[in-house]
């Protein structure tokens, strides 16, 4: 059993580890457009679970121009916070907030409702890419300040075991957009503006912001609204793009995480469409990085978000096992992914089937602490005037 010296030394380093890494990474936005990655919240679903979790993960390409990608936060649940019928919902990541205050059992026993507040440096961060290849000229921060309302409605758990929950999330805020160290001069950034988020949407089922959960299945629809106050040109002067005032959503997820003899086999499908959208509000495809948020778009190497969709459809297979019996603290899990993607106007790749694939080495360093690295290979991610790209990733995952 560790002493209870070095348990806080422990503790305290892996607070530091996120904090340091993802200030490195602020430095790295002013002297090379590399801006951290976006957050958002893992995991939307009221549920009975106390959380405390330090995610860290990070991602780089070992061929291409594509940036180094890293993120880190701490993500903390606590039902009955201060009064039985309170849910504390908390996300910080280095630099921002998101945040949730919800009361349970109002208006009626199976619903509720929520108010936080959310936003600070790099919550709005885009990094361009074109044709498999970075683009820090025209890459640029967003930094935003808004808040969070949402209304929860529960219904009987399905076989007694799968929660049944529909959603309403509006997220009004306001963006502000900044240039980064390498930022082009001649690249005209979006407008400052308003924009005021709806999301909604009913799941059965879930899958908890954890990197190896024992158990999960999922099946939810969701459509979501933008309205930006002030919409129009930005970008260079010879490749102008738009903002649009009212941009629409509309995706799918159903898959499951299932546990068997020692090993464990996942399968996803997401699919999505968004007839009216722009390339800050399209989905986004890319990277192996699964915490970053809710509905995890990942293609094994390729960058992080490198993929613009306006349609697709995306399959993630996972086979987890023991690298030797009789043992449950190292583990090899092979990857594969398929999409078929609409792209957003200029933002095509040369193919319209994306294939990628991978594998992660995870140790189970302590009870609490968890270690994975990861490689991918992206089969038709564009590189170099052929295919194929290679990037390794690593994830750091500490509960207590």
């Amino acid at each position: 059993m560790i002493p209870r010296q070095a348990g806080r030394l422990l503790l305290r380093s892996l607070i530091l580890f996120p904090l340091t890494a993802l200030a490195l990474g602020a430095r790295v936005d002013t002297a090379s457009a590399q801006v951290p990655a976006r957050v958002e919240t893992p995991y939307t679903l009221m549920d009975a679970e106390s959380r405390r979790i330090f995610e860290v993960g990070a991602e780089t390409p070992l061929r291409g121009n594509g940036p180094l990608t890293g993120y880190g936060y701490f993500f903390y649940t606590r039902p009955h916070f201060l009064h039985e019928d309170l849910y504390l919902r908390l996300v910080i990541p280095p630099g921002y907030l998101i945040s949730e205050l919800i009361l349970d059992h109002w208006p009626s026993q199976n619903s509720a409702v929520g108010v936080g507040v959310s936003g600070g440096l790099w919550a709005e961060s885009q990094v361009e890419f074109r044709d498999g290849r970075f683009e820090k000229e025209e890459s640029f921060s967003g930094h935003s300040a808004g808040g969070t309302l949402a209304y929860y409605s529960r219904g009987p758990k399905i076989g007694g075991v799968l929660p049944l929950e529909g959603q309403i999330r509006a997220n009004p805020k306001y963006v502000l957009y900044d240039r980064t160290g390498d930022t082009s001069r001649r690249f005209r950034l979006p407008a400052n503006s308003a924009v005021y988020d709806v999301r909604a949407g009913i799941r059965l089922g879930g899958v908890p912001p954890e990197l190896f959960p024992n158990a999960a299945l999922e099946l939810s629809v969701w459509h979501a609204l933008s309205y930006r106050d002030n919409a129009g040109r930005y970008g260079l002067a010879e490749r102008p793009a738009e903002t649009e005032h009212l941009t629409q959503r509309t995706w799918t997820r159903v898959g499951g995480i299932y546990t068997f003899w020692g090993t464990q086999a996942s399968a996803f499908l997401n699919a999505g469409i968004a007839e009216d959208t722009d390339a800050l509000s399209s989905f986004r495809l890319g990277g192996g990085l699964r915490l970053r948020a809710e509905f995890p778009l990942m293609l094994h190497g390729y960058n992080v978000e490198e993929v613009f969709a306006r349609r697709f459809w995306l399959v993630n297979f996972a086979y987890r096992f023991p690298v030797w019996p009789d043992q449950d603290r190292v583990h090899l899990q092979l990857l594969a992914d398929y999409a078929r993607v609409d792209y957003v106007r200029g933002h095509r790749l040369p193919h319209t089937g994306l294939a990628g694939v991978g594998a992660n080495l995870s140790v189970a360093l302590t009870k609490s602490l968890t270690l994975v690295v990861g490689y991918g290979y992206g089969i038709d991610a564009p590189r170099h005037r052929s295919f194929g790209g290679h990037d390794i990733d690593m994830q750091l995952e500490f509960k207590y």
